[in-house]
């Protein structure tokens, strides 16, 4: 079985680093909300082609 060798980051974390949150702006939210409607408006896109291909192979 091989040996997985680790740096000490792993195991102590990483020193003289602060911690943050991230801080979701309106703009940055706009935007999510944005590519959410054009990923589904996609998504239904390709089902129905989908579907209406199968039409065409004769399935």
């Amino acid at each position: 079985m091989a040996k997985l060798f680790l740096r000490d980051a792993c195991y102590d974390g990483i020193k003289n680093v602060e911690e943050r949150k991230m801080q979701n702006k309106p703009q940055h939210e706009a935007l999510v909300k944005e590519a959410n409607k054009r990923i589904e408006k996609n998504r239904i896109r390709y089902a129905t082609a989908y579907k209406n291909a199968g039409s065409y192979l004769g399935k």
